[in-house]
C-alpha cells in the first residue's frame, strides 16, 4: 500500500507489466484431427475391400470347382452387403473430407500407374509368374483349381500305365505338380491359388488385356493405402502439414522405385500382397485413432486373405497371435482387438485347409510349420497371454513403465541402437563372417547373404537407408503411439528375417521380390516420416531443415526413376502369348498332343512353352524321354494311344530330336524370332534388357 502526502501528487504506480506474447501457432502443432474417417480412408480401403472380396471369392469357387465370371460377381456382391451391414451397425466416428490428402493419393497413383500399366506380356513359363498365367487360364477355362492329366491317367491295353516322362519328381513340368499317386493323374498346380484364381476372373472380364492390367492396379491400391497410413501417422505424430508431406513423400518413394515399377508389371503374388498389407495396417491405424471397430475387423480380413496368397502370410499371422498374447496380459484385449480376430477368423479355415491340404506340398517346399507347431504357437501366445494377464501386477506394472515417458526414451534410444546395429552388421557382415555359400539346386554358389544390405542398397541408396534411421528415432524418440509403432515393429522383424538369408535364388530382381510385401514399403514410410519432420522442425522458431528436406526427397525420387524409368518401354517376354496359341493352333478343333525335346536348360522352348500350350490353350503337352534311344518307340506308343488326335514332336531347335525316323514325321513349320527379357544378374543392378533366342521345329506324327 503507498503513501501520500496530502497535497501532494500521487506517486506513480509502477508498470504493470508487459504481457506475455503468445507464441504463434506452428502449422506442425496443430492438434491431430485423426479421430475421424476420412475421404482418403474411404477411398483406399473400399477398393482395397472389393479386390480382396473378388480374390476370395474367386478362389472359394475355383477351389470348389465353380468359378465362372458370374458367381464371383454373385458371393462378392453378397459379401460386400454383408460387410457393409456390419459395419453400419457399430457406431461411426466422424468425417473429414480431407480435400489435400485425396488429391496427394490420386497424384501419386497416376505416377504409379504410368510408370507400370499395362504390365508384363507374360506367356511363358520358366519362372513363377508364368505358372500363375498358365494356371488362372486353366481355371478360367474349367472353373476348378485342379485337373487330372489324360496321360497319366491314361492306361495301354494291358491295363498298365502310359509312361510320362517327369520333368522332377512329382512335377509334370516345372509348377505343374502331381497330388497323390501317380496313376490318378490329379494335378495341383504349384503355389497358393487365390493369385491365379483372381487372374482368372480378370481374363473372364476382359481377356488378356484385363489380365494384364490386373497386375499393377494392385500396385496402385498399395500407393494409395500407403498415402492414407502415412498421412494418418505424420498427422498424429507431428502435425497436418507433416502429414500431408509425408504422406506425399512416401507415395511418390513407393511409386517411383524400381522394385515396385516391376512387381506392378510381374505377374507374381507380390505386389497383392504389399496391397493387402497396408490395407491391414491402415485399419489398425484407424482403429487405434478413431476406436471405430470395423476397421479392425477389415484389418483382420485383410490378414487372412493375405495368408490365401502367400505361405509367408503365416508369419503376419503368428505376428498377430503374439500382438494377441500382449494384449491380453496386459489386460488391453477390448471390442477392436474381438473384431480384428473376427475379420481374420473369416477367412483362416480356408487359409487354413489350402496351407495344409490343398497347397501342402508347396507349404512344405518353403518351409511352413506343420500344422500341430503352428496350433501349438498360437495356442502357447494366446494362453500365454491369459495366464500372464491374471497376474495383475505384472500386466499393470509393464503397461504402467511402458507410458512413462522416461521410460520411453530409454525404450527408444535402445531400440535406435538396436536397428543401427542390426544395419552396420548387414553391411559389415562379409568382413565379420567370412564368404558364404547357397545350396541352389544341388550346386554350391555364393549365395550373397553376407551383401545383403550393400545389394538393397542399389535400390534404396545409402542416404535412403540413413533416413529409414532417422524414421525409427522419429517414432521411437517422441512420445509414443501405437500407430507409428504399427509401421516400425513388423518392418523391423520382417527385415531381419528376410535379411538373415535370401532362401532363394540369388538373381537380383527375383530375390529382392521377398522385401517388397511388408519390408520396403515400411522402410518407405519411414522415409518418409523422417523427411516430414525435417520439413516441419524449428530450431529456435526457423525452419532449418526445410531446403534439405525438399533437396532429399528431390534426390531420392530421382534415382529412383533413373533406375524405373527405363523399364516403362520393356514388355517382358512380349509375343509369348502369340507363340503359344501359334503352336496350339496347328490343331485345329482337335486336342493336340505336342511330345517336346526337353533340354536341362535355360529359357528353351520346352520350358518357355510345353506348359502355356497345354494349361493356356488346352492342348497336352508331354516332355520326351531324355534317353534317345526310346523316343521312337514313345511317340508310336503315344500316337496309338490317342488315335484321332493329332500328334506333334517339337523340337528346341530346327534339328529332328535325336533318335527319331524322319520318315514317320512330316514338317509343319519352323519358328524362329526373338523374345525381350530384362537382364539376370547375381553380381549387379539389372539395368537394361536382352533377346533371347527362340528356335522352335515342329513335325507332325504321320497317321495322326
Amino acid at each position: 500500500m503507498t503513501s501520500t502526502v496530502p497535497g501532494a501528487a500521487p506517486a506513480p504506480l509502477p508498470p504493470a507489466p508487459a504481457p506475455r506474447r503468445r507464441a504463434a501457432a506452428r502449422p506442425e502443432s496443430e492438434p491431430d484431427v485423426t479421430g475421424s474417417l476420412t475421404g482418403l480412408d474411404l477411398l483406399a480401403g473400399a477398393a482395397l475391400l472389393l479386390v480382396g472380396l473378388l480374390g476370395w471369392a474367386s478362389l472359394a469357387l475355383a477351389h470348389g470347382g465353380r468359378h465362372s465370371l458370374l458367381a464371383v460377381l454373385v458371393v462378392t456382391l453378397v459379401a460386400l452387403g454383408l460387410v457393409v451391414l456390419v459395419a453400419r451397425r457399430a457406431a461411426r466416428p466422424g468425417f473429414r473430407a480431407d480435400l489435400p490428402g485425396v488429391a496427394v493419393a490420386l497424384g501419386c497413383a497416376a505416377v504409379a500407374a504410368a510408370l507400370t500399366f499395362p504390365g508384363f506380356s507374360y506367356g511363358v513359363a520358366e519362372k513363377d509368374p508364368g505358372g500363375y498365367v498358365a494356371h488362372a487360364h486353366m481355371i478360367e477355362r474349367t472353373g476348378d483349381h485342379a485337373f487330372v492329366d489324360p496321360a497319366l491317367s491314361a492306361r495301354l491295353p494291358d491295363g498298365s500305365p502310359l509312361p510320362v516322362q517327369l520333368t522332377s519328381p512329382g512335377a509334370r513340368f516345372g509348377g505343374v505338380w502331381i497330388r497323390g499317386a501317380q496313376e490318378d493323374g490329379l494335378i495341383v498346380p504349384q503355389f497358393y491359388h487365390l493369385w491365379p484364381a483372381l487372374l482368372a476372373t480378370s481374363l473372364e472380364v476382359g481377356g488378356l488385356d484385363a489380365l494384364r492390367f490386373t497386375v499393377p492396379l494392385m500396385g496402385v491400391l498399395a500407393v494409395l493405402c500407403l498415402v492414407a497410413v502415412v498421412r494418418r501417422v505424420g498427422d498424429q505424430l507431428m502435425g497436418r502439414t507433416a502429414g500431408l508431406v509425408a504422406a506425399a513423400t512416401g507415395g511418390l518413394l513407393l511409386a517411383t522405385n524400381m522394385l515396385q515399377v516391376w512387381q506392378a508389371r510381374f505377374p507374381s503374388t507380390e505386389v497383392l500382397a504389399e496391397a493387402l498389407y497396408l490395407g491391414s495396417l491402415l485399419g489398425i491405424v484407424v482403429s487405434l485413432q478413431t476406436r471405430w471397430r470395423p476397421a479392425a475387423g477389415l484389418a483382420g480380413l485383410f490378414v487372412g486373405i493375405g495368408w490365401l496368397n502367400r505361405a509367408d502370410g503365416i508369419l503376419l499371422v503368428g505376428m498377430v497371435a503374439a500382438l494377441g498374447g500382449a494384449l491380453l496380459a496386459t489386460r488391453r484385449w477390448d471390442s477392436r482387438a474381438t473384431w480384428f480376430a473376427g475379420g481374420l477368423l473369416l477367412t483362416a479355415p480356408h487359409a487354413w485347409w489350402q496351407a495344409y491340404d490343398r497347397a501342402l506340398y508347396y507349404s512344405n517346399a518353403n518351409s511352413v510349420p506343420s500344422w500341430k507347431l503352428f496350433t501349438a504357437a498360437l495356442a502357447a501366445c494366446l494362453l500365454g497371454g491369459l495366464v500372464l494377464g491374471a497376474v495383475r501386477p505384472l500386466g499393470r506394472g509393464v503397461l504402467a513403465l511402458v507410458q512413462r515417458r522416461r521410460a520411453q526414451v530409454v525404450l527408444g534410444l535402445l531400440t535406435c541402437a538396436v536397428c543401427a546395429g542390426l544395419l552396420a552388421l548387414g553391411f559389415l557382415r562379409s568382413r565379420i563372417f567370412g564368404p558364404d555359400f547357397f545350396d541352389y539346386n544341388g550346386r554350391l554358389i555364393p549365395s550373397y547373404d553376407e551383401q545383403i544390405m550393400r545389394r538393397l542398397s542399389w535400390f534404396f541408396t545409402l542416404p535412403g537407408f540413413a533416413l529409414f534411421g532417422l524414421g525409427i528415432a522419429v517414432v521411437a524418440l517422441r512420445r509414443w503411439r501405437a500407430a507409428a509403432w504399427a509401421i516400425v515393429l513388423p518392418t523391423i522383424a520382417l527385415f531381419a528375417v528376410y535379411g538373415y538369408t535370401a532362401k532363394n535364388s540369388t538373381r537380383m530382381l527375383w530375390w529382392t521380390r521377398r522385401y517388397v510385401p511388408t519390408v520396403m514399403p515400411g522402410l518407405l514410410m519411414l522415409i518418409a516420416l523422417a523427411i516430414a519432420f525435417a520439413f516441419v522442425w524449428r530450431y529456435r522458431g526457423r525452419l532449418v531443415l526445410r531446403v534439405p528436406a525438399v533437396l532429399a526427397t528431390g534426390a531420392l525420387v530421382t534415382a529412383f526413376l533413373a533406375q524405373s524409368v527405363p523399364l516403362r518401354s520393356h514388355d517382358e517376354w512380349k509375343g509369348s502369348f502369340e507363340i503359344a496359341a501359334q503352336i496350339a493352333d496347328l490343331s485345329g478343333d482337335a486336342t493336340g498332343v505336342y511330345l517336346w525335346e526337353g533340354q536341362p536348360c535355360c529359357n528353351r522352348p520346352t520350358q518357355l512353352f510345353a506348359t502355356p500350350v497345354w494349361l493356356t490353350e488346352g492342348e497336352l503337352s508331354i516332355r520326351l524321354p531324355d534317353d534317345p534311344a526310346r523316343r521312337q518307340e514313345i511317340v508310336d506308343l503315344y500316337a496309338r494311344q490317342f488315335a484321332g488326335q493329332p500328334v506333334f514332336v517339337v523340337a528346341d531347335g530346327t534339328d529332328l530330336p535325336t533318335g527319331l525316323d524322319g520318315n514317320k514325321v512330316a514338317p509343319v513349320t519352323n519358328i524362329v524370332t526373338t523374345l525381350p527379357m530384362w537382364d539376370e544378374s547375381d553380381t549387379a543392378r539389372p539395368a537394361k534388357p536382352r533377346e533371347i533366342p527362340v528356335e522352335i521345329a515342329i513335325w507332325r506324327v504321320a497317321g495322326t
